[in-house]
C-alpha cells in the first residue's frame, strides 16, 4: 500500500532533522536504495507500507510509537489519531502496572 506524500514527507523530516539520518541511513533502515529515497524526500515518490515495516523492524519500534513522532497529527485520519492514542494510553498503564508489581 502507498502512503500518502504528505505523511511521506513527514516521515522523511522527522528522520531527517530530528533523528538526523542521512539519505542511506534511512534507504538502509527501510531496505531501498538511496536514490529511491531521495525521490521520495524530492516528492517524486512515496514510502510503502513496506518501507515503513522495514523500518520499524529493524530499529525495533511499534508502529504507533513511530507514527506519533514522525507523521504531523493534521494528516492522520480522526480514527487513527484514535487509535495511537489508545495504544498510547494501554502502554502507560502497563507500565505503571508493572512498576507497582
Amino acid at each position: 500500500m502507498i502512503i500518502s506524500r504528505e505523511i511521506s514527507a513527514d516521515i522523511m523530516k522527522y528522520l531527517q532533522e530530528e533523528k538526523g539520518q542521512s539519505v542511506n541511513n534511512i534507504a538502509e533502515s527501510m531496505s531501498t536504495s538511496p536514490e529511491f529515497i531521495q525521490f521520495v524526500i524530492e516528492g517524486k515518490l512515496q514510502l510503502t507500507t513496506g518501507h515503513i515495516n522495514a523500518y520499524t523492524e529493524k530499529n525495533h519500534l511499534r508502529f504507533w510509537e513511530f507514527a506519533d513522532a514522525a507523521i504531523s497529527k493534521n494528516h492522520l485520519s480522526p480514527s487513527a489519531k484514535k487509535r495511537i492514542q489508545i495504544c498510547k494510553e494501554l502502554t502507560e498503564h502497563i507500565k505503571k502496572r508493572e512498576k507497582n508489581a
